[in-house]
């Protein structure tokens, strides 16, 4: 971030100086007091937790000399020059705004309800090969992060990737003023959230969130095989609409593909070129991945090989389709999240990297916030599974469920915790053994791995 005056902190967030100098200049915006980098402005959010505010007279021990505040009767040190604003959530959101409009370049957003992550780490791999990038890191796709990676927009930037993420409807709709993408990417609409937002209608509505900043030349990029993205081919839109698919007609198309314990091969076609490209993962969900990043590619002046490097330099994000052997044994970790399409996509990714094991085991557990839908979709995982799986260690509640869908189709084992999985599978885990790990992130059965590392020692 290049610096900005307090003067202009002032204009921008509305603010009131109540304290302190006009004389200093800002290079860096937090919202941790511990991370104090530069000449650093401390933003201090009020969360459901915790109040940023609690931490301004940290914030000055540890060296800052600016911050926001909307607690204006808090005794804050002298030294510390204080902005006071209404809100220091939308001051944050608006220094975000002023920043990403600082630079004149494409900005991309990606949402989802499967595979918004895998999609934006790969569409950044594919554009860093010939632009300099900035993409959201980790899991900051949310109202608090989003600004966060804006702000970390800089001169040399040439492109940037934003993920956005939401639970309710409207949550797009808070940061999309700031991000203004000319593209916006919506991966497709499963169940995610349901429960909160009760129907599927409703994840669509909230995803098409995406949407409402493009301009005429802006382009709305959807997954064309889609049941609910396909409307918003025939809705009547000041922005244009590019699909990439499998099936039908589309802008970008998989005219083939073949996955194998090798990965990928994609035919992938787009105006006049029919290019043929790989990945080193397997799966059919991962081809729709893949044709996101290779359109972007094309739409961005890149050569095959270009995207191709893009494709191959990709690494998946923490316990996203986490690939490993540990001894004679591969483990999926695929933790990190889950809902019914992304459980599928995991077991089939499984079964086709398990032809040369001697046993597929599967520790699928709770699909979270899925409300009514919980149950029987968690009996359709299990059913899904049987003769795809050979062991299979439900966990949780819901995991239950799976247990009774896949019925007598292998070995069972009902447990109640990630704890109780470890242990049933250091029990039971054999050379040549492939395992995958699946289930919401509040489970945590990535705790899982230490007892496969243990049970093969």
């Amino acid at each position: 971030m290049e610096s900005i005056s307090i003067d202009e902190i002032l204009q921008i967030t509305q603010g009131k100086l109540i304290q302190g100098t006009r004389e200093l200049f800002v290079n860096h915006v937090t919202i941790d007091s511990r991370k104090l980098e530069g000449e650093a402005l401390f933003v201090p959010i009020i969360g459901e937790n915790n109040n940023g505010h609690d931490y301004i007279n940290q914030f000055f021990l540890n060296g800052g000399k600016v911050c926001l505040s909307q607690e204006q009767k808090r005794v804050i040190p002298e030294g510390m020059t204080v902005i006071a604003v209404n809100s220091t959530l939308e001051a944050l959101k608006a220094l975000a705004g002023f920043n990403r409009h600082r630079y004149n370049i494409p900005v991309v957003a990606i949402t989802g309800s499967s595979g918004k992550t895998t999609t934006k780490d790969l569409v950044a791999a594919v554009l860093s090969q010939k632009y300099n990038t900035l993409k959201t890191e980790g899991n900051f796709n949310n109202e608090y992060g989003i600004p966060q990676t804006l702000l970390n927009l800089g001169p040399d930037h040439q492109l940037a990737v934003i993920e956005m993420g939401m639970d309710h409807l409207g949550d797009i709709s808070k940061s999309i003023q700031i991000v203004e993408p000319d593209i916006s990417i919506i991966t497709n609409v499963g169940l995610s959230h349901i429960e909160r937002l009760k129907t599927q209608e409703n994840i669509y509505l909230a995803k098409k969130e995406i949407l409402q900043t493009l301009k005429n030349d802006g382009i709305a990029y959807v997954n064309g095989d889609d049941h609910f993205l396909k409307k918003i081919q025939s809705e009547t839109n000041n922005y244009q609409v590019r699909t990439f698919g499998i099936e039908g007609q589309h802008t970008v198309k998989a005219i083939d593909y073949h996955s194998s314990h090798n990965g990928l091969e994609i035919q992938v076609g787009w105006e006049n070129r029919n290019e043929l490209y790989t990945f080193n993962y397997p799966g059919k969900h991962n081809v729709y991945n893949c044709l996101v990043a290779i359109g972007l590619g094309y739409f961005y002046g890149m050569t095959q090989a270009e995207i191709q490097a893009g494709l191959n330099a990709f690494v998946p994000s923490g316990n996203r389709m986490d690939i490993f052997i540990t001894g004679t044994v591969k483990v999926i970790n695929d933790s990190y999240n889950a809902n019914p399409d992304a459980m599928r996509a995991s077991i089939d990714v499984m079964e086709v990297l398990g032809h040369e094991y001697q046993r597929k085991i599967a520790i699928l557990g709770d699909m979270l916030e899925m409300g009514e839908y919980g149950p029987p979709a968690h009996y359709e995982i299990g059913n899904y599974a049987s003769g795809k799986v050979d062991v299979l260690i439900g966990v949780g509640n819901l995991g239950k469920e799976i247990c009774r869908g896949f019925g007598n189709a292998g070995e069972v084992f009902e447990v109640s915790d990630a704890q109780a999985a470890g242990e049933c599978l250091e029990k039971i885990i054999a050379p040549n053994d492939i395992i995958l790990i699946k289930a919401s992130r509040g489970m945590g059965l990535e705790k899982v791995i230490d007892f496969i590392k243990a049970g093969i020692e």
